[in-house]
């Protein structure tokens, strides 16, 4: 967390000078043909997952190199780096995308690979233009960051001649939020009913954890009434009227397993875990545990005991 230190400070004032500052337009960014050409797309385009759209805005012109008027074009795109239109993240996880090229002035066409596109309307000026990005929505990202690289390539033709071509390149980088998903969780009731002398009292509830964004994570467990997230001396502490009953807990990332990872003194449950679903979360894959020693439930004086616990999920 950042924190923020407030200076105080004595002001001397010395006289109010008054100052203007003009800010220029931004220049364009042009590829170097200048009748064959796109404006703002050889650059870094940084998009969001999350976004409603995934768009590459930019402007682009083709128009006759000896008359000026306004010429027909075609385009294809390319990856920089294998065969398919994807964008790579650190962990070696990719993600598939397509790209809609929408010029304003003509209508919208797939881009497909090792195809030309088109033709599309030319223009004698700059007209506004834009890539969408259409990302394949099966599949979970696991990463907050995926990249590629891609060059589109515009050609004009007289017949089946080529007389004009151009060449971009453009670096799509895509930020994903990660989301942690903890569904499912409900109370767990202890209750020493048909339980003998000697035996702990035990309890389990199953719940999922999913999200988007990242790859794995780690959990925390803390309780309200013990050390862990309270002010209590143990650990974990259940909580009655007058006196407290220590516990212990356990947390599993299967439901296929009676093995339970404990927490150290800080509640922290060592290691970290995959993620197992995406952020709907419709199928239970977690498991947490509760035990109660019967040196501790056999001594009780109340009837009734209870605490909050807390599991806190965090991304890696």
């Amino acid at each position: 967390m950042r924190s923020i230190k407030h200076l105080i400070g004595k002001l001397l004032w010395l006289g109010v000078l008054f100052l203007h500052c003009h800010n220029p337009a931004k220049a364009q960014s042009c590829s170097s043909n200048d009748s064959l050409r796109t404006c703002n797309l050889g650059d870094t385009h940084t998009l969001n997952y999350q976004s409603n759209s995934q768009e590459v805005p930019f402007t682009l012109r083709s128009r006759s190199a000896f008359s000026g008027r306004a010429l027909a074009y075609y385009t294809e795109l390319t990856p920089l780096s294998g065969s398919t239109y994807s964008l790579t993240a650190d962990n070696g996880d990719t993600l598939d995308i397509s790209f809609t090229l929408n010029p304003s002035n003509s209508d919208a066409q797939l881009l497909t690979l090792n195809n030309l596109a088109g033709p599309f309307n030319g223009s004698s000026n700059d007209v506004n233009a834009s890539l969408t990005l259409n990302i394949d929505d099966t599949k979970t990202p696991s990463s907050n960051r995926y990249n590629g690289s891609f060059q589109i390539t515009l050609e004009q033709y007289f017949l089946i001649f080529l007389v004009d071509s151009e060449t971009v390149e453009f670096d799509i980088v895509l930020q994903v939020e990660p989301r942690i998903a903890i569904r499912n969780l409900g109370d767990i009731n202890l209750s020493n009913s048909g339980i003998s002398f000697g035996q702990a009292i035990e309890g389990q509830e199953d719940f999922c954890i999913g999200g988007i964004g990242f790859d794995r994570y780690t959990v925390n467990l803390s309780s309200s009434n013990g050390s862990t997230g309270g002010t209590g001396i143990q650990p974990f502490s259940l909580k009655g009227v007058n006196e407290n009953i220590t516990y212990s807990v356990g947390f599993s990332n299967t439901l296929n397993s009676n093995t339970f990872n404990s927490p150290n003194s800080q509640g922290d449950i060592a290691g970290s875990f995959s993620r197992q679903s995406d952020e709907a979360c419709t199928i239970d894959n977690a498991r947490v545990y509760i035990s109660v020693a019967p040196s501790d439930w056999e001594q009780a004086g109340e009837p009734v005991y209870t605490d909050v616990l807390t599991i806190t999920v965090s991304s890696q």
